[in-house]
């Protein structure tokens, strides 16, 4: 067990000379950013390859300079630059998050982002291991999370939905299209015989609450004169 303890909990600064240790350390912070943002950048996200990089090298040498201040005589707190590693990431993170209506996406990439950060600061206090296999359970996350998205997507049950909207006076189609653009959807047109009524058609998988919420908002809209299950 202290055999492990020693391997896991290795430091480069004890055994390294410090032109080698801190060189390993930012190589560590660019390889563990490269790998989560391969992922996300795969993924299509906003933040990628060279975004989760740079956080995780800019932690990593915000670190290091603690270890120089202090290695000049300098009397400082040396948690104080790690502790705003958190903080200032966390505007970073904020970037990444979008929100579309009443669709919200990104909270994922930009808990990635500080988790990254984080890996970075371990880079750069010197343990390379800890450092590496946090890398990859951050990856394993990722791709985890990624692999049951695509798989429930692909096994989810869709049902076609019509509904018939009220266009008498022109302000119902206008409505009721910003209610089902906030959602995500788009409207698809669907042939009608009534000229005074438009009829729009909706593929929603059945295990979404969002959905099943945006069938509720849908059908109690006052424009709305019929939603139908096909």
């Amino acid at each position: 067990m202290k055999a492990l303890n020693d391997i896991f909990l290795l430091n480069l600064f004890t055994i390294l000379p410090p032109v080698f240790s801190y060189l390993l350390a930012c190589i560590g912070a660019i390889f563990a950013g490269t790998v989560v943002g391969k992922e996300r950048e795969k993924a299509q996200k906003a933040a990628g390859l060279r975004t989760f990089a740079m956080v995780a090298l800019g932690s990593c040498v915000f670190t290091l300079t603690t270890r120089l201040v202090l290695g000049e005589g300098f009397y400082t707190d040396g948690a104080r630059i790690p502790a705003q590693i958190v903080s200032g990431v966390g505007f970073l993170g904020a970037g990444a998050v979008f929100r579309s209506g009443r669709i919200v996406s990104g909270l994922t990439t930009a808990a990635g982002i500080w988790a990254t950060a984080a890996v970075g600061v371990v880079f750069g206090l010197g343990f390379f291991t800890f450092g590496i296999c946090v890398t990859f359970m951050i990856f394993l996350l990722f791709w985890i999370h990624s692999y049951m998205d695509k798989k429930h997507f692909r096994d989810a049950e869709f049902s076609t939905y019509h509904v018939h909207v009220d266009s008498q006076d022109g302000k119902g189609l206008i409505l009721v299209e910003e209610v089902v653009r906030e959602w995500g959807f788009i409207p698809k047109p669907v042939e009608s015989s009534d000229s005074s009524k438009v009829v729009w058609e909706f593929s929603i998988a059945h295990d979404q609450r969002a959905h099943q919420r945006f069938l509720a908002e849908l059908a109690s809209h006052n424009y709305v004169t019929k939603l139908v299950k096909r």
